[in-house]
């Protein structure tokens, strides 16, 4: 039987981001303080891309200092939302097909966009886990 949860009750619709010009220090004290391992990268209005905790571990394996680091060096860039590299699924879509992506595009999640395109947040591996397990147990 196949799992019916969607991703638009699973979004995190207010995820964390940080400017296109803050440091490696920055991203790593808004993960401690969010408990997100992924923060959305802006400039003004426009998503820019996702740095993650693997992007910031690469900086401090580099032993290069993260407050000297800007995101940009180690973000994964998105061209446009809704353009490839950055992963995306419509809220619409089902959590299977949401793990599926991450799977595939070897990303712990993925930006979320609504029926015009627009991003409207993310959902990570584990929010897909919970709905999964809701489904499953009953609860969703």
């Amino acid at each position: 039987m196949r799992n019916k949860a969607r991703v638009r009750d699973y979004v995190d619709r207010n995820p964390p981001t940080v400017d296109y010009g803050a440091t490696l220090a920055d991203v790593i004290r808004l993960m401690l303080k969010t408990k997100k391992a992924g923060i959305v990268v802006r400039e003004g209005g426009e998503i820019l891309g996702i740095i993650s905790a693997a992007d910031t571990m690469r900086v401090i394996v580099q032993d290069r200092d993260p407050s000297d680091v800007k995101v940009r060096e180690f973000m994964s860039a998105c061209t446009l939302v809704g353009q490839n590299p950055c992963v995306q699924i419509k809220e619409d879509g089902f959590i299977v097909d949401a793990i599926r992506l991450m799977l595939i595009g070897g990303v712990p999640r993925v930006l979320v966009i609504d029926s015009k395109g627009d991003f409207i947040g993310t959902i990570s591996f584990l929010d897909s886990l919970r709905a999964w397990e809701d489904v499953e147990s009953g609860k969703g």
